[in-house]
């Protein structure tokens, strides 16, 4: 503005002041053509991506607004997107919903559930998230040579059900279907969704193996099947200052092969999270103290009540 305003001799307040008036006038006659088309359709598969990127960077950045907004996404999606059938839907816009999903919109939708559940802790994130998966391998599931078609076996049929594997500007379907498998499995202890998980990667690893780069997304599906991985339990009361901060303790630190879950002492919520995750029934607060359980394959360190030890064995799963 300085620059400009020596430029033509003027003062910086009459150069604004310019400018001001020229945008009211260029907006004037901008107003006088037709306005392009607006694409303000809403996809199942896209929101379920930026849920997911919502939900982690509101644990990973301590921001409460991020997390808020991926709950008022995903609540959206299961209003207006899952129907009463339980079929989840791709497309929604202008109070309309059509086009049965495909497999981006169930295994992109059941990834952001699950990163939503880690950064709420309200099961019914992760109770949808695995009815999500369960559906997804009914309905997209190839049993003679494995992975998951790009459509449902209910849909139109076509010549031919292709599969999408190859990661790009958006990763494939099976790429996340797969991690989310394995990660939903180790929460949940279902050991068939987990063998499902290994089944997709055994079903592409000779495309994976003649051309790794292609496939980051199913690369990071493979690293967390071959592990070490690890299930962090807090115990508590989530509102106590110690479980808040035993929680931005492990959402500080890189730990991608992990899955975490929250104990509640008591309640509705604690019950749900028990009959989902029978694993973490016996993971409790100790004392009353909030109480962090750190395990590699449901086999557990000692239980600790001191954020200094915590951080001790997490650095330690960054380690190994």
């Amino acid at each position: 503005m300085d620059e400009t305003a020596k430029k033509f001799g003027k003062t910086q307040e009459e150069i604004q002041s310019t400018l001001e008036e020229s945008k009211k006038i260029l907006f004037s006659i901008r107003s006088q053509r037709l306005r392009p088309h607006l694409d303000d359709k809403v996809l199942t598969d896209w929101n379920g991506l930026m849920i997911s990127s919502l939900a982690f960077g509101s644990r990973v950045l301590n921001e409460p607004r991020y997390a808020e907004a991926a709950k008022n996404a995903a609540d959206f999606l299961l209003e207006k997107m899952k129907r009463k059938d339980g079929r989840l839907m791709h497309r929604y816009r202008d109070g309309e919903v059509a086009i049965p999903g495909f497999i981006e919109d169930y295994a992109f939708f059941t990834h952001g559930l699950f990163d939503l559940y880690e950064a709420t802790f309200d099961p019914r994130y992760l109770e949808e998230a695995k009815f999500f998966v369960q559906e997804m391998r009914r309905l997209f599931w190839d049993e003679s040579s494995g992975g998951f078609f790009l459509t449902a076996g209910d849909a139109e049929k076509l010549i031919a059900r292709s599969k999408e594997l190859y990661d790009g500007a958006l990763p494939s379907g099976n790429s996340v279907a797969a991690l989310s498998l394995l990660r939903v499995g180790r929460l949940t202890v279902d050991r068939e969704l987990e063998d499902l998980g290994r089944s997709v990667l055994d079903a592409f690893s000779s495309e994976i193996d003649r051309f790794p780069s292609a496939y980051p997304q199913m690369l990071m599906a493979l690293d967390f099947a071959i592990g070490p991985s690890s299930e962090i339990v807090i115990a508590g009361d989530e509102g106590a200052s110690g479980v808040q901060e035993m929680i931005r303790a492990v959402y500080s630190r890189f730990l991608p092969n992990k899955v975490v879950a929250f104990h509640p002492e008591e309640g509705e919520t604690a019950q749900k999270i028990e009959a989902l995750s029978p694993f973490i029934t016996d993971q409790i607060a100790l004392g009353g103290n909030p109480t962090a359980y750190v395990c590699e394959n449901y086999i557990c360190a000692l239980p600790t009540t001191d954020i200094v030890k915590l951080n001790q064995l997490l650095t330690k799963q960054i380690q190994t």
